[in-house]
Parts: structure tokens; C-alpha cells; sequence
């Protein structure tokens, strides 16, 4: 994972993924979001039953696996866009069971995932890791980012330095993709973030 990501990933803590209608909304409750993994954790081979009654497995295909979901971008358009989620075996054979502590304290599966998104417009057309998260009340959230070199929506947020003259910045933009699928849902919602070097430029999809 980028560094920038990493990065991201904390600062996302803040950022909650409540399926809003308008764009640049973001919610407050900071426990609407993946958990931290600094308490109690516990790894669990991918199909063996876990302290929340279902595999890493089990929560995964609760998700679909695949399917599709319309996104509406800041610029007016919108765009059709398909998605699958396997398990990243390679990566992990094992999901981690995590008990949270203090103002949050759900219970959650993180199992390693590789998520492909493609949109009919173009925009999102990548495959990325990311950590899918299973909470006690069943619904399951996912932050992927996708690296550009140039910025992919000029039209809304013009950058600050970068931008799409820059030479030899290489994945200087990302796109995070924060999905919630709420239990028995196969189709999430979330948002879509763009970012410059690290820095939240704003929101500019909704789903």
C-alpha cells in the first residue's frame, strides 16, 4: 500500500460513509467507519467460523461478490459502474477478527480483498487491494484508492501544484471509493474522494 494511503486510511476515520444525496456531504460520527486495528485481534483461517458466527468467506458473499451501482459525479454526469470483490488470498489466507474498545465498540471481520471497479465512462477502470470490514450488525464497508498522474476531474478541483502539467509525479491524484453495503444489501452506497499528494480536494462522486 502507498504511504499516502496509509495516511488516508487515518484520516478517513473521520469520514463516514452514510449513503447522502448531496455532494461535499460528510457525515460526523466517527464510528460509521473501519475500525482501527489497535485493539484486540484475532486471525481466523478465511472459512473458519469466527466470534461473529460467519467466516471471512461467508461475509464476503454476503456482499454479492459482484454486481453494478450508477454513480453520480460532482460535474453533473453519471456513469454506470461494475464491481466483484474476491478474497486476497495471496496476500493473506486469513481474516483478523477485531474487538474495539472505548467510544466504539462494535465487533469486526477485516478480510483482505482485491475489488475491480470499472465505469462506463472510463474514470474507474482499475483493480486495487483493500481491507473489507464486517461489523456485529452485519453491514460491511470497503475503502479502495486509485492512483492517476493526471487529474481526473480538472472541471471541480483544479489541484494545487501538481496538476496535469506535472513532470515526473507519478500517481500524484487518487480517487478513494468508500462503499457500505448494509446487511442483506448487495448493492452499496457510498462516495468517492478526490485527493492531491494526500490532501482531501473534496468530495466528487456519490452512489
Amino acid at each position: 500500500m502507498d504511504g499516502r494511503l496509509a495516511c488516508w486510511l487515518l484520516a478517513g476515520l473521520h469520514m463516514g460513509c452514510a449513503a447522502g444525496g448531496q455532494t461535499g456531504e460528510v457525515a460526523s460520527d466517527p464510528c460509521n467507519s473501519p475500525p482501527e486495528t489497535a485493539g484486540r485481534v484475532v486471525e481466523h483461517d478465511l472459512t473458519d467460523p469466527t466470534p461473529l458466527g460467519v467466516s471471512g468467506q461467508e461475509a464476503l458473499d454476503a456482499t454479492g461478490g459482484a454486481g453494478s451501482f450508477d454513480v453520480t459525479w460532482a460535474n453533473g454526469a453519471m456513469s454506470a459502474v461494475s464491481w466483484s470483490l474476491v478474497a486476497d488470498v495471496e496476500s493473506s489466507p486469513v481474516v483478523a477478527y477485531i474487538g474495539r474498545s472505548g467510544e466504539c465498540t462494535d465487533e469486526h471481520l477485516r478480510i483482505l480483498v482485491i475489488g475491480h471497479l470499472s465505469s462506463t465512462d472510463g474514470v474507474l477502470r482499475h483493480e486495487q487491494r483493500g481491507a473489507l470490514y464486517r461489523g456485529d450488525d452485519g453491514a460491511a464497508q470497503l475503502r479502495l484508492s486509485f492512483f492517476f498522474d493526471e487529474n481526473p476531474f480538472p472541471d471541480v478541483y483544479a489541484g494545487g501544484g501538481s496538476g496535469d502539467s506535472c513532470t515526473g509525479c507519478s500517481g500524484a491524484f487518487d480517487l478513494s471509493v468508500e462503499s457500505r453495503w448494509e446487511a442483506g444489501e448487495s448493492t452499496p452506497r457510498g462516495h468517492v474522494y478526490l485527493l492531491e499528494n494526500g490532501t482531501l480536494l473534496g468530495e466528487v462522486g456519490v452512489f
